[in-house]
C-alpha cells in the first residue's frame, strides 16, 4: 500500500500534539513518525504474478499499483483447502486488483466470477487479464464500491459459493471495526447456505486475506464461524463457513 495514501494527513495530526523545544528535534520526530509509518506497510508489488494451476497454469497476470496480490503460496494454500468443493462453484472476488483469485479458481474448474473493484485502473488490468487467460465468457467485471455491489446484490438475491475479499489495509481499522463487520456481514448474506441452512449441498465458504495482527475475531459475525486461519508473514488467510443450527 503506498505510503502516501494516508501519511500526510496523519502526519499533520500527529504535528499538533508534539512538544518540542528546538527545530532539530522536530525534524528528529518527523523522521521517526515516517519511519514508523514506512515500516509499518508492505511494499507497493510491481510486476506480474502467476496462475500455479488449472487450464491457465503458469499464465501471467498484470498487477495494478498499489495492489499486494496474492502469493503462490497463499493460492496453493487456499485452493488446498477448497479442494474439489471449487468445482463448479460461482466465485466472487471483492477488491479483485488483479483478478489473481478469481482467476486461478476458474483454471481450476470454478464455473463462473464476478470481480468488483472501484478503481478504473483496475478495471483496465482486470479486463486483460481475463481476456488473455481465455475466461472472458465466464467473468464478470464490475466497477463499483464493494459496499455497493453487495447491497445490490442482496437486493438482486444474488448467491455465490465462493467468496474472496482481500480489502485494502484503511478497512483493518482496529478502532472501527464495525466498517468491516459491515463488509463482512454482507457478504456472508449471499451464501447459499444462508438462506438454505438445512440444504445438504455446498452451503458457501468466505475467504478473507487480513494482517495477522487484526483482532479478526471481535467481528463476530452472525451466521458465519471461523473454521481455519494460515498465517503468512504479516498476513493470514481466514476460512469461514454457514454455521451449522
Amino acid at each position: 500500500m503506498s505510503l502516501k495514501m494516508d501519511s500526510a494527513k496523519k502526519l499533520r495530526k500527529d504535528k499538533n500534539k508534539w512538544k518540542v523545544n528546538t527545530p532539530e528535534e522536530y525534524e528528529e520526530r518527523e523522521d521517526a513518525f515516517l519511519k514508523e509509518k514506512m515500516m509499518s506497510k508492505e511494499p507497493t508489488i510491481t510486476g506480474q504474478v502467476r496462475i500455479t494451476a488449472g487450464k491457465a497454469k503458469n499464465f501471467l497476470l498484470d498487477i495494478p499499483k498499489t495492489t499486494r496480490p496474492l502469493t503462490d503460496r497463499m493460492k496453493i494454500r487456499i485452493f488446498d483447502t477448497l479442494g474439489e468443493d471449487i468445482f463448479d462453484k460461482r466465485v466472487l472476488d471483492l477488491y479483485a486488483g488483479t483478478g489473481s483469485f478469481a482467476l486461478e479458481a476458474l483454471s481450476r474448474g470454478a464455473k463462473e466470477a464476478t470481480l468488483v473493484d472501484a478503481s478504473k485502473h483496475a478495471e483496465r488490468i482486470l479486463q486483460g487479464n481475463v481476456t488473455k487467460t481465455g475466461f472472458l465468457p465466464q467473468c464478470e467485471i464490475v466497477k463499483m464500491k464493494v459496499h455497493d455491489y453487495l447491497s445490490r446484490a442482496l437486493k438482486e438475491q444474488k448467491e455465490f459459493d465462493v467468496i474472496f475479499m482481500d480489502p485494502p489495509y484503511k478497512l483493518y481499522n482496529t478502532k472501527k471495526t464495525f466498517k468491516m463487520k459491515e463488509i463482512v456481514h454482507l457478504a456472508s448474506q449471499l451464501l447459499p447456505g444462508i438462506n438454505n441452512p438445512k440444504t445438504k449441498n455446498f452451503k458457501g465458504v468466505l475467504i478473507i486475506k487480513h494482517p495477522r495482527r487484526y483482532p479478526i475475531d471481535s467481528l463476530n459475525v452472525e451466521n458465519i464461524s471461523r473454521i481455519a486461519s494460515y498465517d503468512f508473514g504479516l498476513n493470514t488467510i481466514s476460512f469461514y463457513i454457514v454455521k451449522a443450527n
